[in-house]
């Protein structure tokens, strides 16, 4: 009985790679985009001195995540 070697299909499993690569740096993106909000918010809050500024960033923050979240949710999660 002769075997012959399994021909693998690489394509899909390559592109299923690039794929979880790609929503990896998007999700990454989106969690450097509000760190460095909040950060900048530190910052700008300690120099104008008040808790309004402090609870702009953090609205604005979560602001952000819900407007990429709910975006990327209204495309089809491309």
């Amino acid at each position: 009985m002769a075997t012959h070697p399994r021909q693998t299909d690489d394509a899909p499993d390559a592109d299923a790679q690039a794929r979880l690569r790609a929503a990896n740096r998007r999700t990454a993106l989106t969690l450097a985009s509000i760190a460095v909000v909040f950060f900048f918010g530190i910052i700008a809050s300690k120099f104008m001195g008040g808790p309004v500024t402090g609870i702009g960033v953090v609205g604005a923050a979560v602001l952000l995540y819900l407007v990429v979240a709910i975006g990327r949710n209204l495309r089809g999660g491309r």
